[in-house]
């Protein structure tokens, strides 16, 4: 029987330990090593076309949750059966093209939660504690001493109580921050344990001092927070975002913080990326960084290995956890 061939389009994959890569070797794949990340296809440097005959002859491929994978790319593969998502999201994925073509897909939920939590608790210490422009001072040879603002027994808002923003609540207790919540989804027994308070969006942005987001990107989400809602929040008041950009309507959250409705951001993602509205990044009032948020070593290892396992299970005959094409199952006879 021939080895199941396997294409990894991310050199993230392999980046902090080969030892993912050595598993899905000795389990009997043929592994193949490219890096065709998301930057490339942004540059034009790699078309949908492109793609599409890259992942020919493959079985599997492996990619993050931001590279795209459109129905025209599932629709071309001649031998695809799995598509192995390293990341928590996947919103740059066909899912429902996987779904119809019989090609399995998964995710990792929660396997970079504790990277993305520390992120989002140092954005709301680094703008609050003004780190970045103070930095900037002493580098250009300045000595300000500014006021800054403690985050200790304020009241923090989490849009979204997840993986990530219970993580989130758990970490801020030393702070003794009140913590307020929105969610679609009712965690009473989580809301009861932390002392948790379940509140609108607008009641959570009138009364937060810092505001965190930590929902995924979908129609409902795209562009929530908009000039109405920026308007409800407090002058002294710090949004943050580590979760996806386009949740944030941009040129709000610019005259938000030009105009002083509030009076800091910390952003680790963007509309566009690398992001393309400079104004916004630009203010001295914001801290941006480059989409890290879930990219500790701790956590791509994790998520390296909990990619692995899903692959083995499936080729094995068996059903991995976290899918998001129920219904689809392993064609023909185990390969492995």
């Amino acid at each position: 029987m021939e080895k199941p061939r396997l294409l990894i389009t991310t050199k993230r994959f392999g980046q902090v330990s080969r030892e993912p890569i050595e598993i899905l070797e000795t389990a009997g794949f043929t592994v193949v090593e490219k890096s065709y990340d998301i930057e490339f296809h942004e540059q034009g440097k790699l078309t949908e076309d492109d793609v599409c005959e890259l992942i020919k002859g493959y079985d599997v491929i492996i990619v993050t949750g931001i590279f795209p994978i459109t129905r025209k790319m599932i629709e071309s593969a001649d031998r695809l059966k799995m598509i192995a998502n390293r990341s928590a999201g996947f919103n740059a994925l066909d899912i429902e093209a996987a779904r119809e073509n019989g090609v399995m897909v998964t995710y990792n939920p929660g396997a970079n939660a504790d990277s993305v939590a520390d992120m989002a608790v140092g954005l709301m210490l680094a703008v609050s504690k003004r780190m970045a422009e103070l930095d900037r001072k002493i580098r250009s040879g300045g000595w300000e001493r500014m006021m800054t603002s403690d985050l200790y027994r304020k009241t923090l808002g989490i849009i979204g109580l997840g993986n990530i923003g219970k993580k989130v609540a758990k970490r801020i207790q030393g702070f003794e921050m009140t913590i307020i919540a929105n969610d679609i989804v009712e965690y009473k027994e989580f809301l009861e344990a932390y002392k948790i308070e379940s509140v609108s969006k607008e009641e959570l942005m009138e009364r937060s001092d810092v505001v965190t987001m930590h929902t995924p990107l979908n129609t409902s989400t795209r562009g929530m927070i908009g000039e109405k809602l920026l308007r409800l929040m407090k002058n002294t008041a710090v949004l943050v975002n580590t979760a996806r950009g386009p949740i944030v309507d941009e040129k709000a959250l610019y005259r938000a913080l030009k105009e002083g409705w509030i009076s800091g951001a910390g952003l680790d993602v963007h509309a566009t990326e690398p992001p393309s509205f400079r104004p916004l990044v630009d203010l001295d009032n914001v801290i941006s960084t480059c989409h890290v948020a879930g990219s500790s070593k701790e956590a791509s290892l994790n998520m390296g290995m909990q990619t692995v396992n899903k692959i083995i299970t499936y080729f094995k005959g068996g059903m991995p956890d976290c899918v998001l094409t129920p219904g689809v199952t392993f064609p023909g006879e185990p390969m492995i």
